[in-house]
């Protein structure tokens, strides 16, 4: 006798929950290179038992997703292509789905108004439908309307809702309707509505990017004449970002309405990194002074700073959801660094760490890191904010840096060098399932929700 499925719902709360974020090592790397220390024999690589079990074991990558129908559609209309498209590419990215081809799909009528045949994708297996459509109305608007289905919750749909925007925002309409669906289907909505941003090399320099979270509408910002590194989102995903101009030290800048602007500060040396808490009332500097670095954090308009580090040398500062501060610290004389959070080492000693990110997660917030692991590699390892470690995110597959977590805390977003595919890759933290978003490389990664429209 075949046994029963278990609702959509209780499969993915079983489905292991997890999280991201990486590592910002460049910068810091650059302090210890310049320090003798490192002029040392290389002492023998840690033990790695230290670093946690890989996350992703046999019975989890085997665990079947649920099926889920994305209706297909015959429109050629610019708007319906887009949406769909965008909704369908979501839904795979997730990894929390098993979504159904469409050439699978069954004979029938599938136009703005049609009815689902929802006993007909039943019969496909499907546990879920969804279905989006967009249309023409009047002038530059068109109607996008969402309808979803929940096999284990009877005939009426768990969601639907028609709205009319622009036909410019055709593509973010179409991710904000997936974090909608998301919501109805598993209790908990999405984080596609968002963006990243990304320091990334441009000939000789580097300058700052931004991208939508499935990686399209990539759009360098800073001038090609700068170095512009590490950036961080403030309120109203406003991006601070440090920027050199002919080798000048790094000072602070930030970009909003599509203009670039400086941010007036009372330092004059280099700057290494920028942090925002998230109510936005706290600003986190990295600051160069005589050879070592320090975090200030003051207001956002940069006064009333004050040290806060506790460590000889110290950057990358990363506020946590709950305003926690961490920052990447170490000393002069030695040649390894630890992610520390409210002044305490929360990763494994002996192992070079960096570029924390916090995951607020399903299960409590998490911090995600790289370290190193040798042979030039960096793999990803999650920890809780106490300092224990819960587990590696990767291993065996080449370097793995840069981490940086929705705004849902379901999916982690890094650069990896793995395969003959460099580029950036989207890890589900349900699943694990890995997929690439993007070929471009960098450093700093960075992740937040788009402003509610």
């Amino acid at each position: 006798m075949t046994p029963h499925p278990r609702p959509l719902r209780h499969r993915l709360r079983r489905l292991p929950s997890l999280l991201r974020s990486l590592s910002n090592l460049s910068l810091l790397s650059a302090l210890f290179i310049s320090s003798p220390a490192l002029a040392q024999a290389p002492t023998p690589p840690p033990d790695e038992t230290a670093l946690g079990e890989i996350l992703v074991t046999g019975s989890q990558a085997a665990e079947k997703l649920p099926r889920i129908a994305i209706l297909p559609s015959l429109s050629p209309d610019y708007e319906d292509v887009i949406v769909r498209g965008v909704v369908r590419r979501d839904f795979e990215l997730t990894g929390l789905f098993d979504v159904i081809a469409d050439d699978k799909a069954p004979a029938g009528m599938y136009g703005f108004e049609d009815a689902v045949d929802v006993e007909a994708w039943r019969k496909l297996g499907a546990e879920a439908i969804v279905k989006v459509a967009a249309r023409k109305t009047t002038g530059d608007q068109i109607q996008v309307f969402g309808l979803a289905y929940l096999m284990s919750s009877g005939k009426k749909p768990v969601f639907e809702k028609s709205l009319v925007v622009k036909k410019t925002e055709a593509r973010v309409t179409g991710h904000r309707i997936v974090d909608a669906l998301l919501g109805a289907l598993t209790g908990r909505p999405g984080g596609f509505a968002s963006e990243l941003t990304f320091s990334g090399r441009w000939g000789k320099n580097r300058r700052i990017f931004r991208m939508d979270a499935d990686g399209n509408g990539l759009l360098p910002f800073t001038d090609v004449k700068d170095t512009a590194i590490a950036p961080a989102f403030g309120p109203g995903n406003k991006i601070f970002y440090l920027v050199s101009h002919e080798y000048a030290p790094f000072s602070l800048a930030a970009y909003a309405n599509q203009k670039n602007e400086a941010v007036t500060l009372p330092f004059k040396t280099s700057l290494y990194g920028v942090s925002l808490s998230r109510d936005g009332k706290q600003l986190a500097l990295a600051v160069s002074n005589a050879g070592k670095s320090a975090i200030y954090v003051g207001n956002p308009d940069g006064s009333a700073m004050k040290s806060v580090s506790t460590t000889e040398l110290a950057t990358r500062p990363v506020f946590s959801p709950t305003g926690k501060l961490s920052w990447i610290g170490g000393e002069a004389k030695q040649g390894t660094q630890r992610v520390y959070l409210d002044g305490k080492p929360v990763s494994p000693p002996g192992f070079t760490a960096g570029g924390q990110t916090f995951c607020d997660t399903e299960d409590g917030v998490r911090v995600v890191y790289s370290v190193a692991t040798g042979g030039g590699k960096q793999d990803l390892v999650m920890g809780d904010e106490k300092g224990r470690v819960i587990g590696r995110l990767t291993q065996g597959q080449g370097s793995n840096t840069h981490p940086a977590c929705s705004p849902d805390g379901r999916l982690l977003a890094f650069f990896s060098t793995r395969g003959s595919a460099p580029g950036i890759y989207v890890m589900s933290l349900k699943s694990f399932r890995t997929q690439s978003i993007s070929t471009q490389t960098g450093e700093g990664l960075s992740w937040a929700a788009l402003p509610s429209p």
